[in-house]
Order: structure tokens, then sequence, then C-alpha cells
């Protein structure tokens, strides 16, 4: 069973990029909100492997 330890990651990137993503949707015109709705969520799950990566190869070293 694989066990999941970097909630705190996961949680610490909810936090900056959920209001962002509330700003961008309230600020952006209407036609460009769809992006804010696709790009968004990409970025926090590209930051979110990328760190987990990271400390994973940092701890091999």
């Amino acid at each position: 069973m694989i066990k999941n330890y970097h909630w705190k990651k996961y949680f610490i990137l909810l936090a900056i990029v959920i209001p962002i993503a509330i700003v961008a949707i309230f600020t952006l015109p209407y036609e460009k909100r769809n992006y804010a709705l696709v790009i968004l969520p990409l970025i926090f799950w590209l930051l979110y492997y990328s760190w987990i990566a990271f400390e994973k190869r940092k701890k091999d070293t």
C-alpha cells in the first residue's frame, strides 16, 4: 500500500493557488476566465510534483 506523506505540500500550494484563482476569475474578462480555470490547476500540479521530485532527488544524494 502506498502512503502519501505530502499533505503539507499539497495544502501549502493549495493555499497559494486558490486565492490566485479566485482573484483571476473575478478580474479577468468573461472570455478569458476559462484560461484561468485550465492553466491554474496545471500550474498547481506541476509545482506539486516538481516539489516532490526535487525533495526525492535531494534525499537520494
